[in-house]
């Protein structure tokens, strides 16, 4: 079996479970209410799309790797009291009287059973009785190799020393390959971090083995892949649920911001027309999640066509071409204000690494091993290096501020994002690693 046909079989048997108890809540429900027919279905299959997100921002459709069934179970009660709680609260608050109906409580109090019930069997049935699908995988080794792939299609191996990454992802593409296995005795570990520095942005799964262990952790979360002696290397560290999160903290940060901060912004739009010709707003391509390109939206700080003349290049301290109003906005970030409307897009986050020019990174890429590895998180108004470290001035200086990006991405939940967002108001104040 696929795993794309058994999440289709989860996905309906959570339809039709819930869909079951919200017939059962309507009929009991629609007799001596003021509500119509029509009302109830439509807010039944509302709530039941409200669900279906629940259950996904829990992971409980996820099944790369394979979790637990009783970690499974005890993930879809929690996901399920939450999503009660939610229900109940904004029924409550909105003053819904099919909410308020005699036969809603209980019939909520089967569904979180029957629910529980139908995973189980349906979980245990899978693990038991059903073969899943092998991953279809491509091996990059060299040294000796393990060769105990049960739970993978091998579909070719490469020599690390005959490997041509052009080559290799046309046959990732042509073959529709879910993973790549790397391979190695500990030695090339700079060709190692490459590839997988080269296919993080991608929707491949990487594995290493162990004997990779090492070198691998110093720069990558790493998971026991289960009745495997394989790591798979892990690039997101959120759960899907606090992905989620993060993201409506980013709206709701990014609306409420921008109403509070509205006037300012008019106030700083005349100042800059009135100093220097030149628009108001400087737009510039910047590279997003997975070397996504976007538009970066900031304050015009310097003069009309700073790099007509030079091409892309780093602001220096003191530098000739920032104007008069520049001057003043640059030290205490003001400039960055208008990224809030990319936090609203979707472009950018308000924690994350910081976005560069497509150019330097095509520089970078090429002098710094696994520079790439920072298109894994979204980019941010702000982020642990530039809390931590002080305005790019040289090659060091990014090389200094990837570790502080890699540390991040490996570490990510919201608590960190909240520390660095206060630790950037105090930068703020202080003027410190702008200029």
């Amino acid at each position: 079996m696929t795993r794309r046909t058994e999440l289709f079989i989860t996905v309906l048997g959570d339809v039709l479970v819930l869909s079951s108890v919200y017939f059962i809540s309507w009929k009991a429900s629609v007799i001596n209410s003021s509500v119509t027919s029509w009302h109830s279905l439509l807010g039944n299959f509302i709530i039941l799309v409200f669900w279906l997100f629940l259950f996904k921002s829990f992971d409980l459709y996820e099944s790369r790797p394979r979790i637990q069934l009783m970690n499974e179970l005890f993930k879809l009660f929690k996901a399920m009291c939450l999503g009660l709680i939610i229900i109940i609260g904004f029924a409550y608050i909105a003053y819904i009287d099919f909410f308020k109906a005699r036969g809603f409580i209980p019939s909520y109090l089967v569904m979180i059973p029957s629910v529980l019930v139908w995973r189980f069997f349906w979980r245990g049935l899978v693990g038991e009785y059903i073969k899943p699908q092998r991953e279809k995988v491509l091996i990059f080794q060299n040294g000796d190799a393990i060769d105990n792939y049960d739970k993978f299609n091998v579909v070719e191996k490469i020599k690390l020393d005959k490997l041509n990454f052009d080559d290799s992802k046309d046959i990732l593409n042509n073959q529709k390959i879910d993973g790549i296995i790397i391979e190695s005795n500990g030695n090339r570990n700079t060709d190692i971090l490459n590839i997988i520095s080269r296919f993080a942005d991608t929707e491949y799964e990487i594995y290493v083995s162990p004997k990779l262990y090492p070198m691998v952790y110093q720069y990558f979360l790493v998971q026991k892949v289960p009745d495997s002696p394989f790591l798979k290397v892990v690039f997101h560290p959120l759960s899907n649920w606090d992905r989620f999160l993060k993201r409506v903290m980013d709206i709701v940060l990014a609306v409420f911001s921008l109403c509070i901060l509205s006037p300012i912004l008019m106030i700083i739009s005349l100042f800059i027309k009135v100093d220097t010709p030149g628009p108001v707003l400087y737009k510039q391509k910047r590279l997003g999640f997975r070397g996504k390109e976007f538009l970066l939206y900031k304050f015009r700080s310097m003069i009309s066509d700073a790099e007509k003349h030079t091409g892309p290049v780093w602001a220096l301290k003191n530098d000739k071409r920032i104007t008069r109003i520049g001057g003043i906005l640059r030290p205490f970030r003001l400039d960055e204000i208008p990224q809030l409307f990319n936090v609203l897009k979707g472009d950018m986050s308000f924690v994350g690494p910081r976005p560069e020019r497509p150019a330097f990174v095509a520089q970078l890429r090429k002098k710094i091993p696994l520079y790439t590895l920072r298109l894994n998180a979204h980019p941010g108004i702000t982020g642990l290096a530039q809390v931590k470290h002080a305005y790019d001035r040289s090659v060091e200086d990014v090389k200094k501020k990837l570790e502080y990006d890699l540390e991040y991405i490996n570490n990510m939940t919201l608590r960190l994002d909240l520390k660095i967002f206060l630790k950037t108001i105090l930068t703020v104040l202080k003027k410190e690693g702008a200029h």
